[in-house]
């Protein structure tokens, strides 16, 4: 019998997600940014990002950030902060069982 492993498809989004924050700095597009990850592999664009304007870092798992993402407030260009997201931050901003006449369906 043979073994199958399943392997991560990766996708470059950390990549694209890189890119697009570098770009948006270096023309001038943001004046801050809001960093939604816990891939440290964006470790360098993050630091980069810091020096140029304010910019959060919002962890949407439930561990630890990464320390790679991790800074002080502080550093580079300052006002920089870092959030955790929380089951209570998603189960908190859910819309209400009724908007406007429609009803959330009973499996939700």
């Amino acid at each position: 019998m043979r073994m199958r492993r399943k392997v991560p498809d990766e996708k470059g989004s950390d990549v694209n997600v890189a890119s697009h924050l570098l770009i948006d700095i270096h023309t001038q597009a943001i004046d801050a940014a809001v960093l939604i990850s816990n891939d440290s592999d964006l470790r360098l664009p993050a630091q980069h990002a810091r020096t140029r304007v304010p910019t959060a870092t919002v962890n949407p798992r439930g561990r630890p950030t990464a320390r790679d993402l991790r800074g002080e407030p502080h550093e580079g260009v300052g006002g920089h902060w870092w959030y955790r997201l929380t089951a209570e931050d998603f189960f908190g901003h859910q819309l209400p069982e009724v908007v406007g006449g429609a009803r959330k369906p009973a499996a939700w």
